[in-house]
C-alpha cells in the first residue's frame, strides 16, 4: 500500500501502524509509550500526528476532488490528531507530523508540558541522564519552559520493589511499559497502577517483584523511574565505556552491552538481536556480574619455599613452570578448560595438544551424548505450535528460552523489520493476550514453566524420552498425540534427561523426531559446549577426563574449579582464587568473558561474537596467550599466539571463516562431534560470587582507596611550541 508522509510516498505492507510509516519515510515522532516488543495502547499521546484517508463510493469507486485529469482522491481528514502507535496505516492515507503541521506541533508541547507538570527536577543527579527518553523529547518537542509555579507533587523516591530494582514515584510519567512486560513476556501480573488521576503511582504485590526477568524494566522505562540496584549512582550514561557483547553464563548467548567505568564493570544492559533475545536477558546475566570486578586474580602466584603462593611476574611464572615439568614428558600434562571459553581458545588448546601428545583432554561441563536429530532455532520456538520440554529446569538451563517459549504460547507473533529496526509499535499485539497453554507439555520435575503448561508429567528424566517414544500413561500419550497434531513441533531437551544419556538415546531421538515431523533443541551444559564439542577435546584413549584430574601426572586448568590439584605439578589459569587455585604450585590470572575477543556457539547453532570491555585486569591474560606461555615452558612451539593464529587454526581444522562474522551471529553445523563419558552435570546459574556484597559508602570508598584507584584525570596539554602551531 502506498501512504503519504508529510508530502513523502512510501510502499508499505499492509497492517502497518502509522507510526512506524513515520519512520519508515525518514520522519520522527516522539513516543514513551511504545515498545518494539509490547502491545500499543496511546498512553503517553506523544506520538500524536494529523491524518486523512480517501473514501469510497457505493459503487467502489473513490471520492474524488478536481475536475478531469487533474482530479484526485479526496483526503477526509480527522478533527483531531490521532495517536500513530495504535492507528493503522492504510491506502492512500495521508500523515502530517510537527514537521508540516502547526497543530501537531502544538498537540505535542502541549502534551510534553502536561507530563512534565509534576515530573521533578532531577536530570542533575538521576541515573538515566543522558540516555533520558523524557529529556531528548523534552529539548526537542517541548516549550522550553514552564508555565506552572506551583509546589509538584511528591512520592517516595526510594521504593524497593526487589533487590535489584529501585522505583521512584515522583518520576514516573505512567507510560504503563513495566506493566504491559510483565502481562505479557514472562507472564506475570505482578505490577500494576494503584489509584487515580494524580495519585496514580505503580507498585507490586507483597514480597516484592520475583526474581527472573524482573531487571528488564529497568531498560524499557522511558525515564529514570526504575533504576538497576546494583548499578545505581555508579555513573552517567556519557561516562560508561559501552560494549556490546554476548553473555556467556548459560549457553542462549544474548545480546548485551557491558558499560565500564575507570576500569570497573558498573552495569549490564540488554542488547537488542530479534534471532536470540529480542530485546530481554535474565536477571542473573544482567545483576551477576559484579565477580568481574571484585577481588580478582592481576598478577601470576607461584609457591615459595614456604609454600605460600606470593604475586610473581609472568617471567617468574614461566621459570616456576619449567622447573617443575623438568624431567616429565609433555605428554603427561593434562589440559582442561572450561566450557565458556571461546572457540579460538579451544582450537588453540586442541592443537598444543596435538603437540605435547597429550591424552589427557577435556572441557567441563558436557554431556556424554551427541544429538543428531533436526535443529531448532530460537525463532522456530517462538513460532512453534507445540512445544515438549523434557528434563529441564529452563530458569537454570536457559532462562531466555522459557520467554521464547512463552512468546509460543501467545501467539508467536514476532514483530517485522523495517528499515528504522524492528516494528515499534505491532498492532497484532494486545494487552494481556490470551494464552494457549494446551500447546506446552512439560515433562520431568516441578519448575517455574510449570505454571504455564496444558500437559504435566512428572517423571524420572534419564527414562522419560523412551517413555514418551512408547507412552504407558495416558498423560505421555496426550504429549505424543500433541507432537503428531502440530505442524511445527520442537522437543527441548535439558539435564536431566541428557545426563547419561545412553547410547540407544540419539537413536530413539531421532526416530521420534522422524515419526512426528519435530525439530530438537538439546540444551548445551555450558555456554560454548557445542562449539567446542566440534573439537577433539575430549579424553584420548587411556587419557583421563576432568573427573579424574587428581590421578594425572602433571595438569593445566583453565577457569575450572574441581576442587581437586593433580598429582604432580598444577598450574591453575582462573579470574579469582578459587579453591582449586589455593591447591596449585602455579596460578596465572585469566580473563572473564566480559574482557575477551573472539567466538561462541550457542544451543541453536548460532556463531556469536565476543568484545573485550574496557575492564581493569591487571597482567591477566586469555588463554591463547596463557598457552603461548604454558608451551614456553614445556618447551614446544606454540601453535597460536593471539586470535588471528587461532583463527588460522579453525579455518584449517573445521573450515571456519570468523573474520565478517555479522552482530547478530550466524547459524552453523558443525560436520563432526565428539563425545566422550562425562560425569553428571547439575545446571546452576547463580553462583556465589555473582551476588553484590552490601557495602556502606564509607566502605567502598575505603575498599576503592586500598585498591590503588585513583580519580581519572584528563591528561596535561603539551607545551606550546614557539612560533604557534603552524
Amino acid at each position: 500500500m502506498k501512504v503519504h508522509i508529510d508530502g513523502i510516498e512510501v510502499e508499505l505492507p499492509a497492517g502497518t501502524s502509522a507510526i512506524d510509516a513515520v519512520f519508515s519515510a525518514g520522519g520522527d515522532v516522539p513516543y514513551f509509550c511504545a515498545h518494539k516488543y509490547l502491545s500499543p495502547v496511546g498512553a503517553c499521546r506523544m506520538c500524536l500526528v494529523e491524518s486523512g484517508s480517501p473514501r469510497k463510493n457505493p459503487d467502489g469507486s473513490f471520492v474524488m476532488e478536481g475536475e478531469g485529469d487533474a482530479a484526485t482522491p479526496k483526503i477526509f481528514w480527522f478533527p483531531k490528531p490521532m495517536a500513530s502507535c495504535t492507528m493503522q496505516a492504510t491506502e492512500g492515507m495521508h500523515i502530517r507530523t510537527a514537521k508540516t503541521s502547526e497543530v501537531v506541533a502544538k498537540a505535542q508541547a502541549g502534551m510534553m508540558e502536561f507530563t512534565l507538570l509534576n515530573h521533578p527536577l532531577d536530570c542533575p543527579t538521576c541515573d538515566k541522564g543522558g540516555a533520558c527518553e523524557l529529556q531528548d523529547r523534552a529539548f526537542e518537542y517541548g516549550y522550553g519552559a514552564s508555565r506552572f509555579g506551583f509546589d509538584r507533587r511528591h512520592a517516595d523516591k526510594h521504593y524497593p520493589l526487589s533487590d535489584f530494582v529501585i522505583l521512584d514515584q515522583e518520576r514516573c510519567i505512567h507510560c504503563k511499559r513495566c506493566v504491559r512486560y510483565f502481562e505479557e513476556v514472562p507472564g506475570q501480573e505482578v505490577l500494576d497502577f494503584i489509584e487515580r488521576g494524580g495519585h496514580t503511582f505503580i507498585d507490586t504485590q507483597e514480597g516484592g517483584l520475583p526474581t527472573g526477568f524482573s531487571g528488564n524494566i529497568t531498560d524499557i522505562c522511558p525515564v529514570g523511574a526504575l533504576l538497576d540496584n546494583v548499578a545505581r549512582f555508579r555513573g552517567r550514561n556519557w561516562e560508561y565505556d559501552h560494549t556490546p557483547t554476548t553473555c556467556t553464563l548459560c549457553p542462549v548467548g544474548c545480546s548485551i552491552t557491558v558499560d565500564a567505568r575507570n576500569g570497573r564493570l558498573e552495569r549490564i544492559v540488554a542488547g537488542e538481536n530479534r534471532d536470540v533475545n529480542e530485546a530481554w536477558i535474565c536477571d542473573a546475566g544482567r545483576f551477576g556480574h559484579v565477580f568481574a570486578s571484585e577481588e580478582r586474580l592481576t598478577t601470576p602466584l607461584i609457591r615459595d619455599e614456604d609454600g605460600q603462593l606470593v604475586p610473581a611476574t609472568w617471567d617468574a611464572a614461566i621459570d616456576a613452570m619449567k622447573r617443575g615439568f623438568s624431567g616429565m614428558r609433555t605428554a603427561d600434562v593434562a589440559l582442561y578448560l572450561g566450557a565458556d571459553s571461546t572457540l579460538e581458545e579451544g582450537a588453540a588448546l586442541e592443537a598444543l595438544a596435538a603437540a605435547t601428545g597429550a591424552r589427557s583432554v577435556d572441557h567441563s561441563p558436557r554431556y556424554e551424548v551427541s544429538v543428531t536429530a533436526p535443529q531448532a532455532t530460537l525463532t522456530d520456538v517462538a513460532t512453534a505450535d507445540a512445544v515438549v520440554v523434557i528434563g529441564a529446569d529452563l530458569g537454570e538451563e536457559a532462562p531466555v528460552l522459557e520467554l521464547r517459549i512463552l512468546e509460543m504460547l501467545r501467539g508467536g507473533l514476532i514483530p517485522p523489520e523495517f528499515a528504522h529496526g524492528t516494528a515499534i509499535a505491532d498492532l497484532r499485539l494486545v494487552e494481556r493476550p490470551a494464552r494457549r497453554p494446551e500447546r506446552l507439555a512439560v515433562i520431568g520435575q516441578e519448575s517455574r514453566l510449570w505454571a504455564h503448561a496444558g500437559h504435566r508429567v512428572s517423571a524420572n528424566g534419564r527414562g522419560a524420552l523412551a517413555r514418551l517414544t512408547h507412552p504407558d500413561t495416558d498423560e505421555l500419550r496426550a504429549v505424543l498425540a500433541l507432537l503428531e497434531g502440530a505442524e511445527r513441533p520442537v522437543i527441548i531437551l535439558g539435564a536431566d534427561v541428557l545426563n547419561g544419556a545412553s547410547g540407544s538415546f540419539s537413536a530413539n531421538l531421532s526416530d521420534l523426531a522422524a515419526r512426528t515431523g519435530a525439530k530438537v533443541i538439546a540444551i548445551p551444559a555450558a555456554a560454548n559446549s557445542r562449539g567446542l564439542g566440534a573439537l577433539n577435546l575430549v579424553p584420548r584413549a587411556g587419557g583421563l577426563p576432568l573427573s579424574r584430574a587428581q590421578e594425572a601426572h602433571a595438569a593445566f586448568i583453565s577457569r575450572l574449579d574441581p576442587g581437586v590439584r593433580a598429582a604432580g605439578f598444577t598450574v591453575v589459569h582462573d579470574t579469582h582464587l578459587t579453591p582449586t587455585a589455593r591447591l596449585a604450585d602455579v596460578v596465572l590470572p585469566a580473563l572473564t568473558n566480559y574482557e575477551k575477543r573472539g567466538t561462541v556457539q550457542n544451543l541453536e547453532g548460532r556463531l556469536l561474537p565476543l568484545h573485550p570491555a574496557a575492564i581493569r585486569s591487571g597482567e591477566a591474560a586469555d588463554l591463547i596467550r596463557t598457552l603461548t606461555a604454558l608451551a614456553e615452558a614445556l618447551g614446544v612451539k606454540a601453535p597460536a599466539r593471539g586470535l588471528r593464529g587461532a583463527h588460522a587454526l579453525l579455518a584449517d581444522r573445521v573450515g571456519l571463516n570468523l573474520t565478517d562474522l555479522p552482530a547478530r551471529g550466524a547459524l552453523h553445523t558443525f560436520h563432526q562431534t565428539f563425545a566422550a563419558p562425562a560425569a553428571p552435570h547439575t545446571p546452576k546459574l547463580w553462583t556465589e560470587r555473582m551476588h553484590a556484597r552490601r557495602l556502606t559508602w564509607v566502605d567502598r570508598i575505603e575498599e576503592l582507596v586500598q585498591g590503588d584507584w585513583q580519580l581519572p584525570v584528563a591528561p596535561a596539554a603539551p607545551p606550546a611550541r614557539a612560533g604557534g602551531d603552524d
